[in-house]
């Protein structure tokens, strides 16, 4: 005699995409106790408890990701830019996959990577050493830009406190360098305020 069900489960799972860490999803579940015979739920009810679920799915988490274009209108290529600066095509592929940009925006990307203004000089080519990367000596990256002056910063990107930098920082348009520059000029500037109260 096949064992008695103690519940059926009905659950639905979707990527929390920047909610969370890279692959994490988010798990909404219901449980049914079965009847006195041993049946479970009627698709009517199964039907309720899904749309429940996404309702509650799509308010916790966002629409579905391969939906997470549609209702808004396609950026222009400025502001894609600045948002994902396009380097490799695999990548605004993965992006396009995700449902980060729209197909016209994925297009516009790859036009504009497909175009390199003539002033801009192309990657260098960095030789593979044959011995392994431990055993390289340490020197600085030339291929990286000069870190810019700190009144530049200040004046470039109107910050004025440690937290604006933070910010600015996190939209990738300082580097680390001149975002450490920064913190220095702040906490040399904190610590003179009080000197100068006196």
């Amino acid at each position: 005699m096949p064992a008695r069900r103690r519940e059926f489960e009905l659950s639905v799972e979707r990527p929390v995409g920047s909610l969370g860490p890279t692959g994490s999803v988010a798990r909404f579940a219901v449980r049914f106790e079965p009847s006195a015979d041993g049946a479970g739920p009627s698709p009517a009810e199964l039907k309720s408890a899904l749309e429940a679920l996404l309702a509650d799915l799509d308010a916790v988490v966002g629409v579905p990701l391969a939906g997470a274009g549609a209702g808004r209108p396609d950026r222009d290529l400025t502001e894609l830019v600045e948002t994902y600066r396009p380097r490799r095509r695999d990548l605004l592929d993965a992006l396009l996959a995700d449902g980060e940009i729209t197909p016209v925006e994925h297009d516009r990307l790859m036009e504009h990577l497909g175009r390199r203004p003539a002033d801009e000089p192309a990657a260098p080519v960095v030789a593979v050493p044959d011995r392994p990367i431990a055993a390289a000596p340490v020197s600085s990256d030339a291929s990286l830009p000069a870190a810019r002056p700190v009144p530049e910063l200040l004046r470039t990107y109107q910050i004025a406190s440690l937290k604006q930098a933070g910010a600015v920082r996190a939209r990738r348009q300082i580097s680390f360098a001149e975002y450490m520059a920064l913190k220095r000029h702040f906490e040399t500037a904190d610590a003179d305020a009080p000197a100068a109260a006196r």
